[in-house]
């Protein structure tokens, strides 16, 4: 079983989105039974659910909110993961300060689906994330994802369809 590990700020909008929506396309495509999807914060608010307007936002893409409980990133956590994606250039430069070893398999998610659309179609699974991972790859502050947090639900609907969009593109490509 591999892991995708998403990195948010205090893990209750960003990365439970990340998380819950990835594991809803999963459901959906063959070949994707081997991965797993979690989320962390760097701040976490541990042991919240997930926020009531991302979670509206997941519910209303098909995904389940439901039983989900906000946890600190840790070395543990870390250890899990096969790939980690963060939501800000920030998250990402938290692991990589602790945990410089990870930096070919450390990405915000607009870097690795920018990096992702270079690659032709038919690169998938471990393929696409060894040749990705293959090369340092700088993350740029247009990757980020805006925080949700505290804010109109318009900004919560505009910030988990990007979140949504980007997965569309990469969590199919995950499977071998």
């Amino acid at each position: 079983m591999s892991t995708v590990l998403f990195v948010c700020t205090g893990n209750i909008c960003r990365s439970p989105f990340a998380e819950r929506y990835s594991r809803h396309l999963a459901q959906q495509h063959p070949g994707l039974g081997d991965w797993d999807f979690a989320s962390a914060g760097v701040g976490a608010m541990v042991g919240s659910g997930m926020e009531d307007q991302m979670s509206r936002e997941l519910v209303a893409l098909g995904g389940d909110p439901e039983g989900f409980r906000a946890r600190s990133l840790t070395r543990d956590v870390i250890n899990e993961a096969d790939l980690i994606v963060a939501m800000e250039t920030f998250h990402r430069s938290v692991v990589l300060d602790d945990f410089p070893a990870l930096v070919r398999r450390t990405f915000t998610l607009g870097q690795l689906a920018r990096i992702a659309r270079d690659y032709p179609a038919e690169v998938k699974g471990a393929d696409l994330l060894g040749q990705i991972g293959a090369f340092r790859h700088r993350a740029r502050d247009e990757d980020n994802i805006r925080d949700p947090y505290r804010r109109s639900p318009e900004v919560a609907h505009e910030v988990a369809g990007q979140i949504a969009g980007l997965l569309d593109e990469l969590v199919p490509r995950l499977a071998d």
